[in-house]
């Protein structure tokens, strides 16, 4: 069974999000050494986190070439990852395997459109190494998926000065196009977890609730981020 991973919300500058979040009272780690890291990330003590991550626009030229390697699924989803402005841009999908293999097997033999297995690694700030698997998914907006992180990536004390405790819900988009294809992958997702789905005019993550916040938060410091406080009250002031 798959269950909710986390959000990803493309930025312009990684550092300026750091620097704003922490402001706001939120606890960010960088992905990899601050002075090279391309993301950042919000953990809470349980359920999904917020990956916050930089990608040249350039980057999109080479949908073509991931695409012949790793599928068109891969080369799609690159393409949206690479597109301008910022805000909300993916929702991925995990499972307790480190690697994908079993995960690839069923999902195609239930027809959902994916591509190859394809191999994951950073190095943190301490300098260990993190490995992990992805794939992508057709249509580009649906979720994709990834095994779990080795070794495992979760502080052990995640605190934020503003409150925030978990990811209460996560509200997905999903066009009417896109619903058969969606549901081809929801029936793969285990019962319970934060994820609501709705629809919409175009498939994407509409906007994530966090629980605990107990202040304001200022729109324009939050780099495209749509996000609320329980029940879908405005964070934002």
């Amino acid at each position: 069974m798959l269950r909710c991973s986390h959000v990803l919300c493309k930025v312009d500058d990684i550092r300026s999000v750091v620097d704003d979040y922490r402001e706001l009272g939120f606890t960010l780690e960088y992905g990899s050494a601050p002075e090279r890291a391309h993301n950042a990330l919000l953990w809470f003590p349980e359920g999904p986190f917020i990956e916050f991550f930089q990608l040249p626009s350039v980057f999109r030229l080479l949908k073509w070439p991931m695409a012949a390697r790793n599928g068109v699924a891969a080369g799609e989803r690159l393409a949206r990852w690479a597109r301008p402005d910022e805000g909300w841009r993916d929702l991925a999908l995990e499972t307790d395997d480190t690697a994908l293999g079993r995960v690839h097997t069923t999902l195609r033999t239930s027809g959902v459109r994916v591509s190859r297995v394809m191999d994951g690694r950073r190095t943190r700030p301490d300098g260990a190494a993190v490995r992990y698997q992805f794939l992508a998914t057709r249509p580009a907006a649906l979720p994709f998926v990834v095994s779990a992180y080795s070794p495992p990536q979760r502080p052990t004390d995640v605190r934020h000065a503003n409150g925030a405790r978990r990811v209460g819900r996560v509200r997905l988009g999903v066009a009417d196009a896109d619903r058969a294809a969606f549901d081809s992958l929801a029936a793969h997702l285990g019962p319970g977890g934060p994820l609501t789905v709705e629809p919409a005019a175009a498939t994407g993550v509409l906007g994530v609730e966090l629980d605990g916040l107990n202040a304001p938060l200022a729109p324009g410091r939050l780099h495209g981020a749509a996000l609320a406080g329980p029940g879908g009250r405005a964070a934002a002031r």
